[in-house]
């Protein structure tokens, strides 16, 4: 039998902290085939504490940083001294150190050096955020020319538009750094993997596109209330609020093109924005639940709406929209009609997607919505498509890749 190859996954989120960044590091552990790969996961304390364990067939180091010079979470309901001695503590630690989490590059370097010495590291995976975990890579690539890296920047990293000019143009010396050694790019779209590839010229590169999909086993359902129910599960913030969905159905309820009975169940939504007057009897709270309960939630509702603005910024699928078009229910999205998940809904026949800003549009699309719940009729859900998001196929992808590789 032949010698199972040994990847090492270094990243700063991961089982059990509940955050997207972990999710796609645990599908990698996952999916990728236990016998064909011994997986090692070099990982921070902010997740569990220090100490090793295991997840699934990996072995996990959660490994420390600086026990006193760190960045300190700020929660609600914190005492205002406290608060504001946190974000003193945090602003320093942003001056004088360019990391998220100091000293952690060092200890894992170190242990990942053991670990090599041990078992020699056939694929070095490292992931963005934070950066720490690219210097890792870069370092030890350098160091190690025949291990086989893979970079995977799973969202923007100099072409983020929220960023300051100076972070952008930090960011920016990285990536063409990171150009020099890495061996394969993975990102969530190709959109965003185009930048990368634009920054990154060395013709030996592979780019890759790793969706982060959904990961759960639960089958669609055949089910419709006799109220006519929306659900959308996740958070607001920013310019991501509710606002021209609401005044579309204000405008229909005036217009009297709205049943008598409907309702709007946000899940696991913070109530941080406004809402109309008319329409609070109409609007359901559910608290924060385990994502396996968010799923039978949305594939018994009659549609999900996924609000995401238009921004600068392309290749954005956000929040939701895999596990949405997991369950096979309609999708009313109000997103940048030219954008990534636009185009997915319309390949998976899961739904409309209209101008975040256009409230006739939005009406127009909750009408054709409600006439279809109305006679029961069925969106062409292509299956096998919607299929081929679930991780284990995204993380197969990148399998074929190293299979050739090495």
């Amino acid at each position: 039998m032949n010698q199972k190859k040994h990847i090492v996954i270094v990243c700063a989120h991961f089982h059990p902290l509940q955050h997207i960044a972990a999710q796609r590091m645990n599908a990698f552990v996952r999916y990728l085939d236990a016998e064909e790969y011994k997986i090692t996961v070099l990982t921070s304390t902010n997740c569990a504490p220090l100490g090793q364990s295991t997840f699934l067939n990996a072995s996990v180091h959660y490994l420390t940083g600086s026990t006193f010079f760190k960045l300190r979470k700020q929660t609600q309901g914190m005492p205002r001294w406290k608060h504001h001695l946190f974000s003193l503590n945090n602003k320093l630690v942003r001056y004088f150190s360019k990391s998220d989490l100091p000293g952690w590059e060092r200890n894992v370097l170190q242990k990942l050096e053991e670990i090599h010495d041990l078992v020699p590291v056939d694929f070095l995976l490292t992931t963005f955020f934070p950066l720490d975990a690219h210097k890792i890579g870069l370092k030890f690539k350098k160091s190690h020319a025949s291990t086989v890296w893979i970079a995977d920047m799973r969202d923007e990293m100099s072409q983020n538009k929220l960023l300051s000019v100076k972070e952008q143009r930090a960011l920016d010396f990285m990536e063409k750094e990171i150009g020099r050694y890495v061996d394969v790019v993975t990102s969530v779209s190709k959109p965003i993997l185009d930048g990368f590839q634009k920054n990154m010229p060395r013709e030996e590169i592979q780019f890759l596109e790793v969706r982060n999909g959904f990961d759960h086993e639960i089958s669609p359902v055949d089910h419709r209330n006799q109220v006519f129910t929306f659900c959308y599960a996740g958070t607001f913030y920013g310019k991501r609020k509710p606002d021209t969905f609401f005044k579309a159905l204000l405008q229909l309820m005036e217009e009297g093109k709205m049943p008598s009975e409907w309702k709007v169940k946000f899940i696991g939504t913070p109530e941080n924005f406004s809402i109309p007057a008319s329409l609070r009897k109409n609007v359901e709270f559910l608290g924060t639940v385990p994502n396996e309960e968010v799923i039978l939630m949305l594939q018994r509702s009659d549609c999900n709406l996924l609000i995401h603005p238009p921004t600068e910024a392309k290749g954005i699928f956000t929040g939701k929209l895999f596990d949405y078009l997991s369950v096979e229910k309609p999708v009313l999205a109000l997103v940048d009609e030219e954008d990534v998940a636009a185009e997915l809904i319309a390949d998976c026949q899961a739904g409309i997607a209209v101008d975040f800003y256009s409230v006739p549009d939005i009406c127009a699309a909750i009408c054709e919505l409600l006439v279809k719940w109305e006679n029961n009729q069925k969106f062409p859900f292509n299956s096998e498509k919607i299929l081929t998001l679930h991780r284990r196929f995204q993380v197969q992808k990148l399998e074929q890749v190293l299979r050739r590789m090495n």
